[in-house]
């Protein structure tokens, strides 16, 4: 119920929400360094460097990231992601990130990128049902302003999670494009497979909506939430030029074993 009042609200007045929501407890909360107030983090719940360390272990874990790695952030956020790499990367190594909610490039490029110079945040405003209606550019058309085997590893925390399917494959050729040979991406998506179809009848998280290789929570916001066929995402990954490396389910629908996250993670390799 909270949740279809929340997609209800326009991006603009969810970003609003929070930061009056969370204003009191921001007033006095201890925070660290690098940490935005919580009424500014827009993306995913819980301890925003708890997680952000947790993904960093993942990534290093499965990215074979060394302290010389081009990264790429994709959907970087307000910078969760970004922090444990600045204690990681030398000034041999560079991090690049954009995302389509300028409020959080700004807050990164003034308290990261400030300090660390080798980090780079940029907007790009992009049209998506939960985060930005105030254009038409569409991510189905966007070509990463990067160039060619640009990047070691490139990662997406929750972003596939919030694309239509048109949206992703492209995005899944532009990440081949800008990542070296034999590198990895880390993403994370929501996969229906025959187990996650089964529990997620009694989840909160209920792709009730069909539309074949695709579902979705909500017709209204489209975006808000998208799983995907497992079968159909596999074959887009191989034809894409991908090598699937490691699948962990996560725990959005009520799964316990072999699981890393709440979201299903997948691992790929550029071939």
């Amino acid at each position: 119920m909270l949740r279809s009042l929340y997609y209800k609200l326009s991006p603009k007045q969810r970003l609003l929400l929070r930061r009056v929501v969370y204003f009191p407890v921001d007033l006095f909360r201890k925070r660290h360094e690098l940490e935005p107030p919580k009424g500014y983090v827009y993306t995913g719940p819980g301890n925003y460097i708890e997680i952000g360390e947790l993904f960093f272990a993942y990534f290093k874990t499965y990215g074979n990231i060394q302290p010389n790695s081009r990264i790429l952030d994709i959907g970087s956020g307000i910078g969760r992601m970004a922090i444990p790499f600045t204690k990681f990367l030398t000034s041999d190594g560079t991090y690049e990130g954009f995302d389509v909610v300028k409020q959080g490039v700004d807050w990164c490029t003034e308290h990261i990128s400030s300090k660390y110079p080798n980090f780079h945040f940029k907007h790009t405003p992009l049209k998506n049902d939960l985060y930005n209606l105030n254009t038409n550019e569409e991510a189905k058309n966007f070509i990463f302003p990067y160039e060619n085997k640009s990047f070691d590893f490139a990662f997406l925390t929750s972003v596939f999670t919030h694309m239509m399917p048109i949206d992703v494959l492209h995005y899944l050729g532009e990440i081949h494009r800008v990542l070296d040979t034999e590198k990895i991406c880390f993403a994370t998506f929501f996969i229906l497979d025959e187990t996650s179809k089964k529990q997620m009848q009694t989840s909160k998280m209920n792709f009730s909506v069909q539309h074949g290789t695709y579902a979705l929570m909500d017709e209204k916001v489209k975006e808000a939430n998208v799983a995907f066929d497992k079968d159909y995402i596999f074959s887009e990954f191989e034809a894409k030029g991908f090598e699937i490396l490691h699948f962990f389910p996560g725990t959005w629908s009520g799964r316990t074993e072999n699981t890393l996250s709440y979201q299903d993670i997948i691992v790929l390799k550029k071939n």
